[in-house]
């Protein structure tokens, strides 16, 4: 899930500091061996790479890409600032004749989809979506999608262990979008496999439309009513919204749980209160995708990534790390041993 939208500069001035943002940092480059360079662009959605969010992680499989210099990758992001840049960004890439063009979030998928028809020399990745208008997807396109499940599911077995009143809440994004579903179903699952008693509160915001994922007072206020129903930890799931029932918590002096991306490296004024978040490992499925391309064994579709391939997890405790017990710690690293093995399973169906 992307975070809802912020508005930046305009789509001329992105481009320069996309560039920019590349240019600087430790990116070793290709090897002076490479017989060809792969020229890797990557689209954000609405927002910018320094927020250390969901386009940032993204970029990041990037930056990695370009540091492997196995891989011979040069790699350039560019900005968006608002909707109306997602065709425009993606010509720019599509003009100066890069192989490989990553586009973050749902929200770039018919721009993506519309680019690939009429580009078939060039790889699309779209991170965190796979609902192609076409069956099948055009033989250069990719999606990549995430098990959320699996990181609710040890969020999950972390809250259930850690609550004292057995009570939960979760504060959730639209129902109508399934990873937001997945994560609060394995996150249910989860607390329920080490605790039996435990109640989990669930709310999913209602579509209204601009407030989509984007109504932190909500998320907040919902927050504040399971704390009022003696919930001693809270699951924010879905952008702006879920970060209000994080703030909540903050102020209330309660633990939450974060979603996507470390939050306590992206939402540090809830630092106090985040245990964990539950994360997908956005660098990895971009680099893993980049490096099939480069090794010749790019199949379009869908890749899946999960907790056997590094695709998911959950983030450091950071802060809590020292409240943590070992053996609630212990429990957490045997649910992800079970997830790997398959000797466990969240319950949840896609």
């Amino acid at each position: 899930m992307t975070k809802p939208p912020v508005r930046f500069l305009g789509v001329g001035v992105i481009l320069v500091l996309g560039l920019a943002l590349t240019a600087c940092g430790t990116t070793a480059g290709p090897a002076s061996s490479c017989t060809k360079t792969w020229k890797v662009g990557l689209v954000t959605d609405v927002g910018k790479l320094s927020d250390k969010s969901f386009n940032y992680d993204s970029y990041q499989g990037v930056v990695k890409a370009q540091q492997d210099s196995s891989l011979c990758v040069q790699g350039k992001a560019i900005e968006s600032s608002s909707e109306d840049d997602y065709p425009k960004n993606i010509g720019l890439f599509v003009d100066q004749k890069y192989d490989i063009i990553v586009t973050v979030g749902f929200k770039l998928g018919d721009a993506t989809i519309k680019a690939a028809k009429a580009n078939p020399s060039i790889k699309f990745m779209m991170v965190d979506n796979a609902d192609f208008t076409d069956n099948p997807a055009p033989s250069n396109l990719l999606g990549l999608t995430f098990k959320e499940d699996q990181p609710g599911y040890l969020a999950g077995v972390l809250a259930g262990q850690l609550t004292k009143t057995n009570t939960l809440g979760v504060v959730a994004g639209l129902q109508s979008v399934p990873p937001v579903v997945h994560y609060v179903e394995g996150f249910k699952n989860g607390a329920k496999s080490v605790n039996a008693n435990v109640k989990v509160l669930t709310i999913y915001q209602p579509e209204s439309g601009a407030k989509d994922f984007n109504d932190p007072d909500w998320g907040k206020q919902q927050a504040l009513t399971f704390f009022g129903q003696h919930a001693d930890i809270v699951f924010g799931v879905g952008g702006n919204t879920g970060n209000g029932a994080l703030v909540a918590a903050k102020e209330q002096g309660k633990m939450c749980i974060g979603v996507d991306v470390d939050q306590f490296v992206s939402y540090p004024e809830v630092d106090s209160c985040l245990i964990t978040s539950a994360e997908k490992h956005l660098d990895v499925a971009v680099k893993a995708a980049i490096a099939d391309v480069v090794h010749g064994s790019f199949q379009p579709g869908v890749k899946t990534f999960d907790i056997k391939n590094d695709g998911i997890g959950l983030a450091p405790y950071h802060d809590w790390d020292s409240k943590i017990s070992a053996d609630v710690k212990a429990k957490v690293t045997q649910a992800e041993s079970g997830l790997k093995n398959g000797s466990i399973t969240t319950g949840v169906t896609s």
